[in-house]
């Protein structure tokens, strides 16, 4: 199996702020895998947050690169685990190397991983839009292209919060929110917005306290009207007792996962302890968004939105008409890259 590991980077149509960083370039690895004559592709992109840089990928894949030489892929499964022991310390370059794998293992089949899987589009959520924070008169001009979606993801976590989400809804009567406060809140300041919220038809909150503050969640677990979402509280690995106790949902992000192959089965063990899935990330190309449709099906909450906020195209497969996800006829994860 031959590798490659091209570095990119992709500039956004505007400057992309949380209440953790701001970013107007996201920098990002593409992982090509190929054997006999097909090509399967990832994308993974680095995350300050968590440590995780280009560079720390790069160095975690060429690694494995003597183990790659004489290996013959033929089932996803084997080959996550063959690769384990070498990547497991850095489950974002697992990740890019996994999901790689099972694009080619699905053009290997010719046909969709979520066919292969007996998944159907047809239950697939509706793809919220993401609205990074900024001042109340440029999120009502990023939105001019997109006023008639009917999910918005918004960034909370200033003093604007409520003003942000009053202009959206002037401008979109019957808007649905999910609002990602990424740790910026305390448990008195959310008890004190729920109300609020649920008037403005606010339906997921995703982690408002800081992932350390399980005394404050367990205050607000029985008391919000809203699910609540965790997101950085979980760390990746496969136990989610504690979310299940403190959370009503979790944000399961593929390179948190370590890939496809680990994050079906993460999906199927939270789903059972009555977890409802949020999968997604604020920014990437169509190669990640393709990754993550394939689990689409699985999820209640969904973001395919990544490729329609930077300027660079990498290439083409999910599409989104006012947050209805449409499938490619690919195969693999659905993704036809045009970077080359």
């Amino acid at each position: 199996m031959k590798l490659r590991v091209i570095r990119v980077d992709l500039p956004l149509k505007h400057v992309f702020a949380t209440s953790r960083s701001s970013v107007s370039v996201v920098r990002t690895i593409i992982v090509e895998l190929e054997q006999d004559g097909l090509r399967g592709h990832s994308e993974v992109c680095e995350d300050p947050y968590y440590g995780i840089t280009v560079e720390s990928m790069v160095k975690s894949i060429e690694r494995i690169r003597p183990m790659l030489d004489k290996y013959a892929l033929a089932d996803p499964i084997a080959f996550w685990n063959y690769l384990a022991p070498e990547l497991g310390k850095n489950r974002f370059a697992q990740s890019a190397v996994d999901i790689a794998a099972c694009d080619l293992w699905g053009k290997m089949k010719n046909r969709p991983l979520w066919k292969i899987w007996g998944l159907h589009p047809d239950s697939v959520p509706f793809s919220s839009f993401g609205v990074g924070m900024d001042s109340v008169e440029r999120v009502n001009e990023k939105l001019d292209e997109y006023f008639d979606w009917p999910i918005y993801k918004v960034r909370l976590g200033t003093k604007t919060d409520f003003s942000i989400l009053k202009t959206i809804k002037e401008k979109n009567s019957q808007a649905e929110f999910h609002v990602d406060i990424n740790g910026a809140w305390s448990a008195e300041t959310t008890l004190r917005n729920l109300d609020a919220l649920n008037k403005l038809n606010v339906s997921m909150i995703e982690q408002p306290l800081a992932p350390d503050n399980w005394e404050g969640m367990g205050k607000l677990k029985n008391k919000s009207p809203i699910p609540i979402i965790a997101d950085e509280a979980w760390m990746g690995d496969e136990d989610f007792t504690q979310i299940a106790e403190y959370f009503d949902g979790i944000n399961l992000k593929l390179s948190k996962c370590g890939g496809l192959t680990p994050a079906k089965k993460m999906v199927i063990a939270a789903k059972n302890l009555g977890l409802k899935i949020a999968m997604g990330n604020a920014v990437e190309s169509s190669i990640g968004a393709c990754a993550t449709s394939q689990l689409a099906p699985l999820l209640d909450y969904v973001s395919l939105d990544g490729p329609l906020l930077i300027e660079k195209k990498v290439g083409t497969g999910v599409s989104l008409e006012q947050g209805r996800v449409f499938f490619s006829d690919e195969a693999g994860t659905g993704i036809r890259v045009s970077f080359r």
